[in-house]
């Protein structure tokens, strides 16, 4: 298993857990204590946790969050795949919704390279900064508190601001996806941004890799209902296939 790999696990499971001992975090990963630290210390630096005596703990913040730098090089192929399927889905003269994701930013960098002329409306300074030189491309973004872990624009006065727009296509993406819970992410602050993309949209597309899958977080985005098109990078199971043929989705893999 990669580093960053790892560290995402650890991320996640003190997520869930509330907290874990370093030694059990290195029986886990089979490394060393001492590696376990440098992760820990490392994850700590990024806002994702706060070390303690033995361990760490999840840190008392509704807008803590992974960093982009962990989750952007976690399943990246499969991040590229959705990405070069969802780019399709793209007209020229188009408005679109790209949210803080970091599979979001994988379809910026496609669409900035094809040098397609569109609207993007973002809250998340790394797509802006991607898209920044290309000309052919229109960025609108809101103003509001600048989240470092995520490098994304958060809070009521982000909200307020994409309210005021409407685009052809949103595309979101999220941690979770389950038959149970609909579209999830960790984030509430999050959440809520990726709501309003989705109701001022005229078409809801759902970014997803196939690791999340019937998995769900804490914070709800949409149900099935909500969303029209999801795009994965596998096959999902037979559950998720009959069920979206059954409520109107269209499914690309």
């Amino acid at each position: 298993m990669l580093a960053i790999e790892r560290k995402l696990k650890i991320a996640e499971i003190i997520s869930k857990n509330g907290g874990i001992k370093t030694s059990d975090l290195s029986h886990l990963f089979n490394v060393s204590e001492m590696t376990i630290l440098r992760d820990l210390l490392s994850l700590e630096q990024e806002g994702v946790l706060k070390r303690v005596y033995g361990g760490a703990v999840k840190v008392n913040s509704s807008t803590s969050e992974i960093s982009a730098n962990i989750r952007k090089h976690t399943n990246a192929v499969q991040k590229n795949i959705i990405a070069e399927k969802a780019l399709k889905l793209i007209s020229i003269g188009e408005s679109i919704f790209l949210d803080s994701s970091t599979t979001a930013l994988a379809l910026a960098k496609k669409i900035s390279e094809k040098q397609l002329e569109i609207t993007i409306v973002t809250n998340n300074f790394e797509i802006i900064n991607e898209l920044k030189e290309n000309i052919n491309i229109k960025i609108i973004c809101p103003g509001g508190e600048l989240q470092k872990s995520t490098l994304s624009f958060i809070g009521p006065n982000s909200e307020r601001f994409l309210k005021e727009y409407f685009a052809d296509k949103s595309f979101i993406s999220a941690l979770g996806l389950s038959l149970k819970a609909g579209i999830t992410v960790e984030n509430p602050v999050q959440a809520a941004l990726k709501k309003v993309m989705i109701s001022n949209s005229l078409q809801k597309v759902v970014l997803i890799d196939s690791s999340k899958f019937d998995k769900t977080s804490l914070s709800k985005v949409c149900d099935f209902k909500d969303i029209d098109i999801v795009v994965t990078d596998k096959k999902p199971q037979d559950s998720y296939l009959k069920y979206f043929k059954k409520i109107g989705i269209e499914l690309i893999y």
